[in-house]
């Protein structure tokens, strides 16, 4: 908090000289000058305005048009994002509900639209629906991201004319919002999203509802309009991205105490109140199940401290002052005109202008992260998640408003000149500010270009993997092992793709690296051991694809060598286990369960058979009296295994525990001889269901809890009665 009483007070300090500057400059010659009409035209002002606006878009489309061009597996997040659109598009095709169904190719098998936003997703696996299937699930994502990237300045003009900014500034900013690049990174630069960069499609959304939303507000606070638009956009973007939507709760804050006339504070004070509650209410089938499932989501425990904590304030600031937060790597303009906007702003004191600068202050300070507010995240829904070095995005959304009033401010200087001499200083600034981040854009996007290109030859021109692909097609369906990040298997590609990827974007069933760590076993991943038959059992490895000439445990029979790889098959009993023996113990929190999980792993118990039956989350953490008798001799036959569901017949002499190869979720239905059994969470993260002796069917299905149906029904019906009254109370005025 010391940073943060520090920053307030040099401001505090600085506030009286730079209103005293403003009172000079206000009665000088020069100011009076400088408020003049600008000598330009309309024309030639509308004209510079349109192409300083068109040319990033027209740039970011001709640039990233590779992004649609090349349909290759992805190097980043965007792995993850089209893997549940296809995922969940097939569990539809098979009848699983749309908004809950279970993926099995990654991390043991994951509920990944309960845990993590999915509009998104749906909207392409919607427009596969529209058109048929005729594009294909991979173009549309590609397309959708692409259109997204074009547009965004489009975005922004319209979402700074609506808060009632200059045409100048509105153009400024939308000029600008597609050409930041930060050192941090992961704010609302195009490197957060390309192939090349960090994947993050929800983000995508996000920042376009944000833009949206931002001005939706304004108009609600300043004239008590909009209501309906405001909360239809912002149960949107809560769908879309759930850290935006905690992002815009502080934004809209912020925006209330600035545009509020006092007058009217306490009727939009109400008015904020009941799009919150309606917000709330329509997507509730999201938030609810997120805070009610929330102990069954993963939090990995390896991710990088900076993630979750930010840098600290003399980071942050540091970078602030280098230009590092807006033009890493080339001229500091935009951080230039960020001061300038922030100067202009203290002057002229609009409330545009007051809103802006008040943005990018909470939003800097807020981006210090945990070691400024660490007490205060207790009390955010999401604290122990909170990542804290995503608040860049929001300071990069309020630097777009404060950039464009800099522009403007900029732009009036010609006011200064002659007309005849106007339109060519107009127009040499708005080249200037294009012309630092378009040449530096352009090598960045022109590498991106080239390693597409590299791994589209790779991808089309290397028959062995073609042949390694086919082969594991034809096989029964089985987890694959192609090497961890920290082996081999990050040597092993095709182009600039793992092949460990490169499964994953085929289809397959893998034992990989987590992309995120979306459940409770992902970050077990790490500790595959490659050299031990036991993990190959443990987690149901049926197959493994590595470099030809590797050598590889005697276990493994190879089936096919195709030149540089080799296909080998690994020892598994399948999808379903008996356990030899039980223990129970009980673990608090997921780094509870995590540190216990991990260490029965690295132990002698899971070659023994023993596995854990899980207490969680518990309060007590002791071990059981004695580990209860299993069934070390017994028989699982007729395995069959589906996205949605694993079936066995089981056969113990005596009453057992059987146990599930996926990862264990409260939503899992589990019956023995076709009546309803009770189900448990058994180590690392698996099903266990306990069984009488003899010969029993035991299935496993996932099924979608019973309230997400109801409040989904909830939702829909308050979005529609909403749309409903609004134009019904319209029609009444």
């Amino acid at each position: 908090m010391a940073a943060v009483r520090t920053t307030f007070a040099m401001l505090t300090t600085l506030l009286p000289t730079y209103q005293e500057t403003a009172r000079r400059l206000a009665r000088s010659r020069a100011w009076s000058r400088w408020k003049r009409p600008e000598p330009l035209s309309d024309r030639w002002r509308d004209l510079l305005l349109v192409a300083l606006v068109a040319v990033p878009v027209v740039f970011n489309a001709v640039m990233l048009w590779p992004e649609v061009a090349h349909p290759v597996p992805g190097v980043n997040d965007n792995t993850f994002h089209y893997l549940m659109i296809r995922s969940a598009s097939e569990a539809i095709e098979a009848s699983a509900h749309p908004l809950d169904s279970w993926g099995h190719e990654m991390d043991l098998g994951a509920a990944r639209f309960l845990h993590y936003q999915n509009l998104p997703a749906l909207f392409v696996i919607a427009l596969d629906r529209l058109t048929l299937g005729a594009v294909g699930l991979l173009d549309l994502f590609n397309f959708t991201r692409y259109i997204l990237l074009v547009l965004m300045p489009l975005t922004v003009f319209w979402s700074m004319r609506r808060m009632q900014f200059s045409r100048v500034a509105s153009a400024g900013g939308a000029a600008a919002s597609t050409l930041f690049t930060s050192t941090p990174g992961f704010g609302i630069e195009f490197d957060s999203y390309i192939w090349r960069g960090f994947g993050m499609y929800t983000q995508q959304w996000a920042i376009h509802l944000s833009f949206i939303l931002l001005a939706l507000l304004w108009t609600l606070a300043r004239t008590g309009r909009g209501l309906t638009p405001t909360v239809l956009v912002a149960s949107v973007l809560v769908l879309s991205h759930l850290l935006y939507a905690e992002m815009m709760v502080v934004t809209g804050a912020v925006v209330f105490l600035v545009a509020v006339d006092r007058a009217a504070w306490r009727q939009r004070l109400g008015q904020f109140a009941l799009a919150g509650v309606l917000v709330g209410i329509i997507t509730a089938f999201l938030w609810l199940s997120f805070l009610q499932f929330n102990a069954y989501m993963g939090e990995s425990p390896y991710d990088a401290a900076w993630k979750l904590d930010s840098f600290g304030a003399g980071q942050v600031l540091a970078w602030l002052v280098q230009g590092d937060l807006l033009d890493a790597g080339r001229l500091p303009l935009f951080t230039v005109l960020l001061a300038a906007g922030a100067a202009a702003s203290l002057v002229l004191r609009t409330r545009q202008q007051a809103l802006a600068v008040a943005l990018c202050v909470v939003w800097l300070v807020l981006f210090f992260g945990r070691s400024v507010w660490g007490p205060l995240t207790d009390f955010i829904p999401s604290g122990s998640m909170l990542l804290f070095h995503r608040f860049i995005g929001s300071f990069h959304l309020a630097a777009v408003l404060l950039v464009g009033v800099g522009f403007e401010a900029v732009w009036r200087t010609t006011t200064l000149l002659r007309r005849s001499e106007a339109p060519w200083v107009a127009g040499a600034i708005c080249a200037l500010v294009l012309a630092a981040p378009l040449g530096e854009r352009l090598n960045y996007y022109g590498e991106n270009a080239q390693w597409m290109d590299d791994v589209t030859a790779a991808y089309e021109s290397d028959p062995d993997a073609r042949l390694i692909l086919g082969t594991l097609r034809a096989l029964p369906e089985g987890r694959v092992y192609a090497g961890l990040r920290a082996n081999w298997g990050e040597n092993m590609r095709m182009g600039q793709i793992p092949w460990y990827r490169v499964l994953v974007h085929e289809g397959f069933p893998v034992v990989s690296v987590p992309l995120p760590s979306i459940n409770l076993n992902s970050d077990l991943m790490f500790h595959f051991n490659e050299q031990d038959a036991t993990s190959y059992d443990l987690f149901d490895v049926r197959y493994v694809v590595a470099p030809t000439g590797r050598p590889m445990p005697d276990f493994l029979r190879p089936l096919s060598v195709q030149g540089a790889y080799t296909l080998y098959r690994a020892p598994s009993s399948g999808a379903v286990t008996f356990a030899s023996s039980v223990v129970e113990q009980g673990a608090a929190d997921k780094l509870d369960l995590f540190v216990a999980n991990r260490a029965w792993l690295l132990s002698s118990q899971p070659a023994a058979g023993t596995f854990i039956r899980w207490d969680y989350p518990a309060d007590r953490t002791t071990l059981g009296q004695a580990p209860v008798p299993g069934c070390s001799d017994g028989r699982v036959r007729d395995q069959v295994v589906t996205s949605q569901d694993v079936q066995a017949v089981t056969e113990c002499a005596t009453p057992s525990t059987v146990v599930i190869k996926n990862t264990y979720h409260p939503n899992w239905r589990v019956t023995v001889d076709g009546l309803p059994a009770e189900a448990f969470m058994v180590s690392p993260s698996y099903i266990g269901v306990d069984v009488p002796a003899g010969s029993h069917v035991v299935r496993a299905e996932y099924r979608a809890a019973g309230t997400r149906n109801v409040l989904l029904a909830v939702g829909l019906a308050t979005a529609l009665g909403l749309v409903v009254a609004s134009r019904f109370l319209r029609g009444l005025r």
